[in-house]
């Protein structure tokens, strides 16, 4: 058994964690008349709870696994619902990683490496990232070539500099230059 507090729509835990709930919840569970849940009651609720977050969450944008569970998990913190929950979304195709990877690539102006790094962030697994990249090589070469325009009249070892800090290999950014040359 849990012992709670609820003040307005929000469930108060022992540690200041809370649940926000709506009318019908409180209604369904009696939790006005009540001072404990037991665990199971307490896990339908995070359950719900965390799978309205994520339709909501997913309406607005899309996330990939890793980030959705990230803020769930921050906000709910029962990790084994959570990837119940991810599970759920992926079969059902409201998340699907690699889609979001080639999105995420095709939308942002970074290099191979900058590119890399920011996926793993975003919780999408190294061999995933290697194939995506893998598919979109030719875009890094014409994205090389668009910053070394847009970086204008700078010093050449600046402008390098500058190509490197966004993820740019040295050798992409030596090709780049030597077919703009051309």
């Amino acid at each position: 058994m849990m012992k709670f507090n609820l003040k307005g729509n929000k469930l108060y835990f022992n540690d200041f964690f809370f649940i926000d709930l709506n009318k019908d919840t409180i209604l369904e569970y009696d939790l006005k008349n009540r001072e404990e849940i037991t665990d199971n009651e307490y896990r339908e609720l995070i359950k719900k709870r965390a799978y309205s977050m994520g339709y909501f969450l997913l309406s607005s944008r899309d996330y990939s696994s890793g980030d959705l569970s990230k803020k769930l998990v921050s906000k709910y913190r029962e990790k084994d619902i959570i990837k119940e929950i991810i599970d759920d979304f992926c079969e059902k195709g409201y998340i699907d990683d690699y889609e979001y990877g080639k999105s995420y690539i095709n939308n942002h102006n970074y290099g191979r490496k900058k590119m890399e790094f920011m996926l793993l962030q975003k919780g999408l697994n190294s061999n995933m990232i290697k194939e995506l990249l893998d598919e979109c090589s030719d875009k890094e070469l014409e994205e090389a070539k668009k910053q070394w325009v847009k970086l204008g009249n700078k010093e050449k070892e600046k402008k390098i500099l500058s190509m490197m800090r966004k993820g740019f290999e040295y050798s992409m950014i030596l090709r780049a230059i030597s077919e703009l040359e051309e």
